[in-house]
């Protein structure tokens, strides 16, 4: 199977924020980036805050997704900068908040 950045993208709308669980991980605008090198996967992701618990659980079940769908070499990597905003939350995210 070829990985693209777009069956990454896909396979990420199924993961949920464990506090706002209406929002998934994209909605919410946390997932930064996906880089793909080979076989190899990267997902880069900023927290809402500066220490958020639920970052660990968020990179967890971002593995456990991209793992369940067949792709084993997965590096979670945790950026700060630039600082999450609310403003990347999606137009989705936001019509399912309302």
């Amino acid at each position: 199977m070829t990985i693209t950045k777009e069956i990454i993208y896909n396979y990420l709308q199924n993961v949920f924020d464990p506090e706002v669980p209406v929002l998934t991980v994209l909605d919410l605008g946390v997932v930064r980036d996906v880089s793909i090198l080979g076989q190899n996967v990267e997902v880069i992701i900023t927290p809402t805050y500066s220490g958020c618990p639920a970052m660990d659980v968020i990179a967890t079940n971002i593995k456990f997704e991209l793992i369940s769908r067949g792709i084993t070499h997965v590096t979670i990597s945790t950026i700060l900068s630039p600082a999450w905003t609310t403003d990347w939350i999606t137009e989705a995210g936001r019509q399912k908040l309302k």
